[in-house]
């Protein structure tokens, strides 16, 4: 299928190409026979007799069709070469402009795959937890509230998947015009944020930021991307001992923006992968007890490439995660 919509494409490059090559042929055959066929200028002229002027007219015209006959024969030979260079060249843009298109298409049947698989699971739970209790001819309160249980604890799965799949639609959308903020600011309200999920796990979030440092950038985007890092950090926090840092540092031509947690790490074949929609490592990294659908990260990268920043990732196993977006000056 991808072959017929390539050679389809490329079938459509070199009609335009050929097209535009037998104009261009016409066009010089015509400039041609305008040439031959135009006479000499009356002082050109020699006057002889009548013999051998017809003689140098039957040479002439001779030369002139023969010239024609050249002219026609390397037209044809310069379409042919055209019609085979144009194939291939017609070959190799087709790719060229399918091949976005392609990994675009594949992506999004990958990203509804993957969405379908992750919604099943929470309503194939809620599915069999209701045919349980309903086989029963007699339900207890007690079992009737353990079901109940079960049954918002997958409703809330159900919500945070599709407010994950909103958040990942809008940030693909306009971005807002850029605001001059104060780092300190940013990283506060943030570290504001979460300070209570922090304390119910009883992990530490640390921030550290120059004070009256003002920057330029997305502050609507930043604050997004610095709230799935923090959020991302505490749940691989180890509990109890768990330690998020969030900081700032001001470079020469950037500012950079640091999140580090002390939670088992990610491998080094994970961290190719992070940023993928729905990925999730399957070491140690998932051995806890962190819930999620694999898009946060998909989500702050995709905002961070919306607006020209970069992101990556320092981590090594068992030695804690560190996630830094970097933020061009404007």
């Amino acid at each position: 299928m991808k072959q017929q919509r390539v050679k389809r494409l490329a079938l459509s490059y070199l009609a335009v190409i050929m097209t535009l090559s037998l104009v261009f042929s016409v066009i010089i055959y015509a400039v041609t026979s305008t040439q031959l066929n135009r006479e000499l200028p009356p002082d050109d002229h020699i006057k002889q007799s009548a013999d051998i002027e017809d003689q140098f007219h039957h040479r002439l015209e001779r030369r002139d069709n023969e010239t024609r006959e050249m002219v026609v024969i390397s037209l044809i030979a310069l379409n042919g070469v055209m019609l085979v260079f144009g194939y291939w060249l017609s070959l190799v843009l087709a790719r060229r402009t399918l091949a976005p298109i392609e990994r675009s298409i594949e992506q999004q049947a990958q990203f509804v795959s993957n969405a379908s698989h992750e919604l099943r699971t929470p309503l194939a739970a809620l599915l069999l937890s209701n045919e349980i209790a309903m086989r029963k001819r007699v339900l207890t309160d007690e079992k009737a509230r353990q079901v109940l249980s079960q049954n918002v604890e997958e409703i809330k799965k159900l919500t945070n998947l599709s407010n994950s799949l909103l958040d990942l639609a809008k940030s693909e959308n306009a971005l807002n015009d850029p605001e001059l903020i104060d780092v300190s600011n940013i990283i506060g309200e943030v570290v504001d944020q979460y300070s209570s999920i922090a304390k119910a796990k009883q992990v530490k979030i640390l921030q550290n930021a120059p004070d009256g440092q003002k920057v330029t950038l997305q502050v609507n985007a930043v604050r997004q991307i610095l709230s799935i890092l923090v959020d991302n950090a505490i749940k691989y926090a180890p509990q109890k001992v768990g330690e998020v840092k969030i900081l700032a540092r001001l470079n020469k031509n950037s500012v950079e923006f640091i999140v580090k947690d002390n939670g088992p790490g990610i491998s080094s074949n994970d961290q190719k992968h992070i940023f993928e929609r729905f990925y999730r490592a399957d070491a140690a990294r998932t051995r806890t007890d962190a819930s999620g659908y694999g898009l946060g990260l998909a989500i702050a990268k995709t905002l961070a490439d919306r607006c020209g920043y970069t992101i990556h990732i320092k981590s090594k196993p068992s030695a804690g995660a560190e996630f830094i977006l970097v933020i061009p000056n404007q």
